[in-house]
């Protein structure tokens, strides 16, 4: 849908999602009268004038399709539809995505794909639809605004039966306006009239529109657009974890997000447009090489401690202090303005359109891809699983590009997921498990001389475990080379 207007391309999406018009215009209306007080302190112009009616308009887009998760789906609604301005498109999305919820712009890829001064006026202008949404939590459009500013502070006097719960309501949401406009607005509140006990929040919609994601006629560069921006927030909600370091897990969670990414790119190859695909490739490749070295000594130390071996602890001191040096540069690296454009690269490849080939459908390209990815991994049985550790890695990897394929048409695919996702991650635990003792291996073997008897019964220990788990792994693997997987993955890929 392209619309020759913004005017017209609100129309477009209001009718198509069957947006409650009141509520929408109400807090358009609250939105405008908040914008007008401050545009002059902070020199906003007309044209953010329209963006701001054009979020408050459509902050509820998502509504009629998932509920629990309409701001993100209604941005991915925005972001679907072609407005003809990437930039204006962006700030429209933004605006939907923080109106509900704490508002994670950090997380954010219509955020993080704007330069510094378009996102600055995102977050104001997503700070403004806030307020003006609290500010009709009744959902009766009864609350009225009366505004005056001074030094850059709104007083408000807010009248009607409602405007008691209504102006809570928007000061609450007020915690966006306090970071990027500054004080929360003061507000008087002169209720009157007979007062109706509100219902408040939004009333859930049962007639719902279907995830238009979930059927294989979709584009197939539109399904890896949304799910690279999962992946993008998924990735960004790991950083402040890792910052902080209070657990081993968050800096796994980051190397998962980053294999994540980096698979959905390889899968979406076709459609993708080749430079910037390639820029936000090496990017990630980047990060997790960072986080990797971490995540290494993380689950060897972890490993050590759960081990009554005497003698082992100088040989995690030293670890352990190798661990610190690389969290440390990891830390810094994702402070760094290099991991800022390449974040920026990411979120513009996940939010902007253009440069896509658009025209191939999920079911021209999602069976062959399967197949072609569970092939790959067949193709490591020579009458038998290889025995060679270099080679398990490599069988492990085309596991994991099995995986994520799967992953990828998941909100398609639905139930018959599990069947052929259970079977997989339980041979990848068993891969997984012997590439532990492989890196180990090689980490330890640096620090012997702090302690040859513990290195050495820590080593046996290990092989132990190493044989235990090659003895288990065919197992593992006859329940993927079944016919019944095979028949199972064949019945997905004819649904597509």
């Amino acid at each position: 849908m392209a619309a020759s207007t913004l005017t017209d391309y609100v129309e477009q999406l209001l009718v198509a999602y069957r947006v409650d018009r009141a509520h929408a215009r109400q807090v358009a209306n609250h939105a405008l009268t908040l914008f007008d007080a401050l545009s002059v302190s902070h020199m906003w112009s007309a044209r953010a004038r329209s963006l701001v009616e054009a979020g408050a308009l459509l902050h509820n887009v998502g509504l009629t399709t998932d509920p629990p998760e309409h701001h993100l789906v209604g941005r991915d609604i925005i972001l679907r539809h072609d407005l003809g301005d990437e930039t204006a498109q962006a700030i429209i999305a933004a605006i939907v995505a923080l109106h509900r919820r704490k508002p994670r712009a950090r997380i954010e890829p219509t955020i993080l794909c704007l330069n510094k001064r378009y996102r600055e006026l995102a977050l104001q202008l997503a700070a403004i639809v806030r307020v003006a949404d609290g500010f009709d939590y009744s959902q009766s459009q009864t609350t009225q605004l009366q505004v005056t500013a001074q030094h850059g502070r709104l007083s408000l006097i807010a009248s009607g039966p409602h405007a008691a719960v209504d102006s809570e309501r928007a000061l609450t949401k007020a915690d966006l306006w306090e970071r990027v406009i500054g004080p929360r607005p003061e507000v008087v509140v002169q209720s009157g009239g007979s007062v109706v006990e509100p219902v408040g929040g939004e009333d859930e919609p049962t007639d719902l529109l279907p995830l238009w994601y979930t059927s294989g006629d979709v584009p197939f560069a539109e399904l890896g657009r949304v799910m690279l921006r999962r992946h993008t927030r998924r990735l960004q909600q790991t950083v402040r974890a890792v910052e902080a370091d209070k657990t081993i897990e968050a800096v796994h969670d980051l190397r998962v997000a980053t294999r994540r990414i980096r698979a959905a790119l390889r899968l979406l190859d076709p459609v993708t447009p080749a430079k910037a695909a390639r820029q936000a490739v090496k990017a990630v490749r980047t990060l997790a090489r960072e986080a990797g070295a971490t995540r290494d000594r993380d689950v060897l130390l972890n490993d050590m401690a759960r081990r009554d071996i005497h003698g082992l602890e100088p040989v995690m001191a030293a670890i352990r202090a190798e661990r610190q040096q690389a969290h440390t540069a990891l830390v810094e690296y994702l402070g760094s303005k290099q991991y800022e454009r390449d974040l920026r690269a990411l979120a513009r490849l996940a939010c902007f359109a253009g440069a896509w080939n658009n025209r191939p459908r999920v079911k021209d390209h999602a069976g062959s891809m399967l197949y072609a990815h569970y092939e790959a991994l067949r193709a490591y049985d020579y009458n038998g699983l290889p025995e060679d550790e270099a080679i398990l890695h490599a069988m492990r990897i085309a596991g994991k590009r099995l995986r994520y394929a799967l992953e990828l048409v998941s909100d398609i695919v639905g139930e018959q997921l599990s069947e052929l996702l259970n079977p997989l991650i339980e041979f990848q635990d068993h891969l997984g498990a012997l590439n532990d003792i492989s890196v180990a291996r090689g980490l330890v073997v640096n620090h012997v001389e702090r302690a040859p008897d513990a290195v050495a019964a820590y080593f046996a220990a290990r092989e132990a475990e190493w044989a235990m788990l090659r003895t288990e792994l065919p197992a593992c693997w006859e329940r993927l080379v079944s016919a019944d997987y095979r028949r199972t993955l064949l019945a997905v890929i004819g649904d597509l």
